[in-house]
C-alpha cells in the first residue's frame, strides 16, 4: 500500500507498507490541511485510489513531529541507538552538551560507505541501530541516527532531506532551549554557531575548503523534512 500526505506547502509525503504493518504519519510542516490518499497496489507500479480525506490538524505544540519516531527515523526505547544516547549523557549537561557529545560520536564511530551509497535504491529506509553495529553509512544514516538519539532525549530534531549542491543529501536541524531552531548539526565555540553537516564533517579532516561549503546555507536545499 502507498500512503501520501500531501502538506499544507503542497508537498508530497509518499509511505510504502507491506499488509497489516503500522507507521506513523509525521505532520511535518505543523499545523494546516493536510490531504491524505491511500493506494493499493495493483500490479508492478500500478496502484489504485481507494480513500481519500481532508485532515484539519491542530498541534498541541510544534514539537511533536520531531520528537517521535517514524518510518524514517525508526526507533524504540529497547533501540541500541536509544540505549547509546542514554549512556552518554551526564546529569548536568545542557542541550548544547548533548548535541555536541552525540555530533562527536557519531561522526568519529561511523564511516562513510561509498558502495552502498553507489547502489541505494529509491525508497531506502535507515536502520539506525544496522548503522550502529556495521560502523558505516551513507548522509542519509548519518542524519537519521543522529535525530533518532536526540529524540530520545526529547530534543527536537528535524531530519531533512534534500540537496548539496546537485547531489542528493540528508542532514538535520536541531532545536536547542533558549536559542530556537539551529540549521544542520551544529558546534558551538563559545562565541558563535558554526552549522556542520554530520556527514561532510566526517570526512573533512579539517579541510577549510570543505568547512567553508558546510557554513553557506546557499549550498543546501530542503526536499522533505522527516
Amino acid at each position: 500500500m502507498n500512503i501520501q500526505l500531501t502538506a499544507p506547502s503542497g508537498v508530497v509525503y509518499s509511505y510504502f507498507l507491506e499488509p497489516d504493518e503500522q507507521t506513523v504519519l509525521p505532520f511535518s510542516e505543523g499545523s494546516g490541511e493536510y490531504l491524505i490518499t491511500c493506494y493499493q497496489q495493483i500490479d508492478g507500479n500500478q496502484y489504485a485510489a481507494l480513500y481519500t480525506e481532508t485532515l484539519t490538524i491542530k498541534l498541541q505544540n510544534e514539537f511533536l513531529p520531531f520528537l517521535y519516531p517514524n518510518q524514517y527515523v525508526d526507533f524504540s526505547s529497547k533501540s541500541e541507538a536509544c540505549k547509546l544516547a542514554a549512556s552518554l549523557v551526564k546529569e548536568d549537561m545542557t542541550d548544547i552538551d548533548i548535541l555536541k557529545t552525540f555530533y562527536t560520536y557519531v561522526t568519529s564511530h561511523i564511516s562513510y560507505d561509498y558502495d552502498k551509497a553507489d547502489f541505494v535504491e529509491a525508497g531506502y529506509l535507515p536502520d539506525v541501530d544496522d548503522t550502529l553495529s556495521t560502523g558505516t553509512g551513507i548522509c542519509f544514516d548519518y542524519a537519521a541516527l543522529t535525530t533518532a538519539m536526540l529524540r530520545s532525549q526529547d530534543i527536537p530534531c528535524k531530519l531533512q532531506i534534500g540537496y548539496s549542491g546537485d547531489v542528493k543529501h540528508a542532514w538535520i536541524d536541531v532545536y536547542i532551549r533558549g536559542r530556537g531552531w539551529v540549521t544542520k548539526a551544529v558546534s558551538f565555540d563559545g562565541d558563535t554557531w558554526k552549522l556542520m553537516d554530520p556527514t561532510f564533517d566526517a570526512n573533512s579532516d579539517g579541510d577549510e575548503a570543505i568547512q567553508e561549503y558546510i557554513g553557506d546555507e546557499s549550498n543546501y536545499t530542503v526536499q522533505f523534512t522527516r
